[in-house]
């Protein structure tokens, strides 16, 4: 029994300490994992990575799953970024504009007419600038999900015959010949004022970018199944295929040298929108382009339930046959 007195305070000890070491050992990947995860987020080193190799197989599946949050968190803060300066650069240029206008109105040397020219350009600045903001609040509150869209029985046929009139007397403007190919009749869901936005996008974007003598062609058509699209073809410059993917991201625009004229373009937020427009009624925009062939962009929207039973005139149609030809 005294033998064992003095043995088994040795023996505690030698107990805890073992627990203390296995203990230590087994947190030390754990606290290896929180410094990481404390370096990386910091917020100025998302290019970072965890190690894939944490001691055991819970804590590296843990780590591959903390590193796609981190991609995904650097993707989005970069496309912040992306788009902070963007709009700061957007916003820059017509205040700078407009600031000179404003000064050469107010010089004292001005002539009435020439202070009235100034003017005139100024208050166009200051309605781009009116544009670009409304823009932006658009894509901010469709981002957010309070956009609301006031869905009721839209006529498409009514609606593109009214878009293809506005298209004309734009078309003429420009020196451009613009057709209705195809024009049937589809009834949808939908916000009509939306909707028409967004069809008027695509048009004036086939306008701005085809020289004069060229063609814009629109198309309304019905296809298999419960679906309908609307087509606008063009002749004008066309898209490379490495800036193809990129054409529905937000400020994203043509090289300005190749519009017609190389007149000053929009902000490259109409894509964005119209694809947001197209996603909130249940569809799609889809681009196809060659450079120098010109373009086709196509909506492609759900008909209404009362309409889905129409068979479709045919299974495929010519609008979707696009750039076959060598």
């Amino acid at each position: 029994l005294g033998t064992m007195l003095v043995v088994f305070p040795f023996i505690v000890l030698l107990s805890l300490g073992a627990s203390y070491a296995i203990a230590g050992s087994a947190s030390e990947p754990v606290d290896r994992l929180i410094n990481e995860v404390a370096a990386i987020t910091d917020g100025r080193s998302l290019h970072r990575r965890l190690p894939s190799d944490l001691g055991s197989d819970e804590l590296s599946r843990l780590g591959a799953t903390l590193n796609d949050m981190i991609a995904r968190l650097e993707t989005s803060f970069g496309a912040l970024r992306r788009f902070t300066a963007d709009a700061s650069h957007e916003l820059k240029t017509p205040l700078t504009v407009l600031r000179a206008d404003v000064e050469r109105a107010m010089h004292p040397n001005a002539e009435g007419s020439e202070a009235m020219q100034a003017l005139e350009e100024a208050l166009q600045e200051t309605a781009r600038m009116s544009d670009l903001v409304d823009s932006l609040l658009t894509l901010a509150r469709a981002d957010e999900g309070r956009f609301d869209i006031h869905r009721e029985p839209v006529e498409l046929g009514a609606m593109v015959r009214d878009v293809y009139e506005t298209a004309v007397i734009l078309g003429e403007e420009a020196g451009i010949d613009v057709s209705m190919t195809v024009l049937e009749e589809g009834r949808i869901d939908g916000d009509a004022r939306r909707l028409r936005q967004l069809f008027l996008n695509l048009v004036t974007n086939a306008i701005k970018y085809t020289s004069r003598g060229g063609k814009v062609e629109l198309a309304l058509s019905r296809r298999v199944g419960a679906e309908i699209s609307f087509t606008v073809r063009d002749s004008g410059i066309g898209i490379a295929a490495g800036d193809l993917p990129y054409v529905f991201e937000r400020f994203w625009r043509a090289d300005r040298s190749r519009s017609r004229g190389g007149e000053r373009t929009g902000f490259g937020l109409g894509l964005s929108i119209s694809q947001w427009i197209a996603h909130a009624h249940g569809g799609r925009v889809t681009a196809q382009s060659r450079l120098g062939r010109g373009s086709v962009f196509t909506v492609i929207l759900p008909l209404a339930p009362s309409d889905r039973a129409v068979q479709a005139a045919s299974s495929t149609s010519d609008v979707d046959r696009v750039f076959t030809q060598s």
